[in-house]
């Protein structure tokens, strides 16, 4: 990302949070949102006793929602804004966090799963090469896949300021990444999320082996390819 861009994104969330202090609109989110978009972006897959990597990860409410639901990983967390990483670490000190551009940062390790929920809304230059970037980076890092959430174009915006990316577009991004991509619009109306999988092995009736327990019972049939 260039410095110009970094000067947007970080100007952007550090008014936010002068004027809101630890809260979700300091994220750009309005209240009350969070529960729909974890739970759906989450739904990836199993998650419990993975690794995982959390991009733009603000003050780790990711984290936050696992654990409430007893759901046990271990939690990298990454974000341009030292503010949020701050709160981030006081709030979870048994998680590991990272002040930094993540197009340009080098993390260490490898992970199960990688998140975004919310980086991509507001727009900067060359913005669609900032998405593609951190999306094929993220799937490259994650060994299982990736979940990331975008605003809708049924979303709405007065400023113009924000990326309200076509579904099926970015889905046709997506695979280029991946065969094995699920888009998720039953959630929020103003908003969709995709799941890009790396487990893209074919099985029993041209089925991806990884789609469903059904499939665990035929291993023994001639496969399809």
């Amino acid at each position: 990302m260039r410095e110009q861009d970094r000067k947007i994104l970080r100007k952007f969330y550090r008014d936010n949070y002068l004027q809101y202090g630890h809260d979700i609109k300091s994220l750009g989110w309005l209240e009350g949102t969070q529960e729909a978009r974890f739970t759906v972006l989450t739904s990836i897959g199993d998650l419990d006793g993975s690794s995982i990597l959390d991009v733009g990860c603000g003050f780790a409410d990711l984290y936050g929602f696992l654990r409430d639901r007893g759901i046990s990983v271990d939690y990298t967390g990454i974000d341009l804004n030292p503010e949020f990483i701050e709160i981030a670490k006081s709030r979870y000190p048994d998680a590991r966090f990272i002040v930094g551009d993540f197009e340009e940062t080098k993390i260490p390790g490898r992970f199960d799963w990688a998140f975004e929920c919310g980086i991509f809304n507001l727009k900067v230059h060359e913005h669609r090469p900032f998405v593609e970037n951190t999306l094929r980076k993220m799937f490259k890092m994650a060994s299982k896949g990736i979940a990331a959430d975008f605003l809708s174009p049924a979303s709405y915006d007065l400023t113009g300021e924000m990326y309200h990316p076509d579904p099926l577009e970015m889905v046709r991004y997506c695979n280029r990444l991946s065969k094995r991509v699920v888009l998720r619009c039953d959630y929020k109306p103003t908003e969709f999320c995709v799941y890009v999988y790396k487990d893209t092995d074919v099985g029993v009736m041209s089925a991806f082996r990884g789609f469903g327990s059904a499939l665990k019972d035929l291993t023994t049939e001639k496969d399809y390819r």
